[in-house]
């Protein structure tokens, strides 16, 4: 099934590069800029130094000191901190990169992989609050407030599979002490493994950008937005929201413009913060090549992850709904009966991430 949906995704990017080859070059080029001067400055440096801190053992040295959290939390030995903090930090796809070092030094057990692996990705801070929060929806209180949401909603992610067992305690061979390497070697490395994974993340960045251009372009979202006409809530909102579960970044631009209310484009925006849209997950499945996980594992704790995230938002909102009134445009006819629904959307999805659980 999952081969046959791939191989009729290629044939169609494929086709659509035939059939609309201006508007998927220009597609091809914003996403290469967008990755040139606003991913690889953001994420490079932290990938970077992420890798020197794990060549210096900061791993363990930040374990020993989280082992009292993640130990009663998570129910993880405290070196699986390291990644958590990562994605916490860097943002997509830090954590399950760090995760990747982690295992292939092993340094964490298989079992303990998996597990931090469905909870440790999440969005980097200056992506909520500088591009989301300040340049999208013009207003820093709503960012901060998207970022609480996100990061507790991450919490809440890991708390949920506590119950997982793992084997941190046994069947982890112990590693003889190795030569501390020289810091030019060190750093050169480093620096080495950022640059290549910077570089995949943007191969995943351009191809997902030309396939929802495409897609736009043959009429998908249109045709979508018309399926869903029902739903309380403008074309234009429906139209960005399902393009944004391909390629977050375009998704939440188009919502925040949508002519809808500012809870219920700040909601959506969370949301897809939170799950991080399929182009993310092709880069977090890209980085763990050589880690065997559950795809459809994975996809339920995003799921779940921008469940609690909106769940928390809408606790949260309050706070900065005054400073943020000035953003919201006067558009009655499509909020009324729009949180009942969201709220059904919600409950929805979480159903769709308890079903996806019983696929591993």
């Amino acid at each position: 099934m999952i081969t046959r949906l791939l191989t009729i995704c290629v044939c169609f990017f494929i086709f659509a590069l035939l059939r609309y080859p201006a508007a998927l070059t220009e597609a091809a080029a914003g996403a290469f800029s967008l990755w040139f001067s606003s991913v690889l400055p953001s994420l490079f440096p932290f990938l970077a130094a992420i890798g020197i801190l794990l060549r210096m053992g900061a791993a363990e040295k930040l374990g020993r000191l989280c082992a009292p959290l993640t130990k009663p939390l998570f129910s993880l030995s405290g070196i699986c901190a390291f990644p958590l903090a990562a994605g916490l930090l860097s943002g997509y796809p830090a954590g399950a990169n760090t995760v990747a070092q982690l295992y292939e030094q092993r340094r964490i057990t298989l079992s303990e992989a998996r597990k931090v692996l469905l909870f440790c990705n999440a969005p980097g801070p200056l992506f909520v609050l500088g591009t989301a929060g300040t340049t999208f929806f013009d207003s820093p209180a709503l960012g901060y407030t998207m970022l609480l949401a996100v990061f507790v909603g991450t919490i809440l992610t890991g708390i949920s599979y506590r119950s997982i067992p793992t084997d941190s305690n046994n069947q982890m061979p112990i590693l003889p002490a190795q030569k501390k390497e020289p810091f030019s070697l060190l750093f050169s490395s480093a620096v080495k493994d950022a640059l290549l994974t910077s570089a995949q993340i943007g191969g995943f960045l351009v191809c997902f950008c030309v396939l929802q251009e495409g897609l736009a372009q043959a009429g998908f979202f249109a045709l979508l937005s018309n399926a869903l006409s029902f739903l309380p809530v403008s074309p234009e909102f429906l139209q960005a929201f399902s393009g944004g579960l391909l390629e977050m970044t375009k998704g939440i631009h188009g919502v925040s413009l949508s002519p809808d209310s500012l809870r219920l484009r700040a909601s959506a925006a969370v949301f897809l913060l939170s799950f991080g849209g399929f182009s993310i997950f092709g880069q977090i499945l890209g980085v763990l090549r050589n880690v065997p996980i559950n795809p459809f594992s994975l996809l339920s704790a995003k799921i779940r992850q921008a469940f609690f995230s909106v769940l928390i938002f809408q606790c949260f909102y309050s706070i900065a709904e005054t400073q943020a009134q000035k953003a919201v445009p006067v558009f009655s006819t499509h909020t009324a009966t729009a949180f009942p629904t969201l709220y059904g959307l919600l409950s929805v999805l979480l159903l769709c991430s308890l079903l996806l659980e019983r696929q591993k």
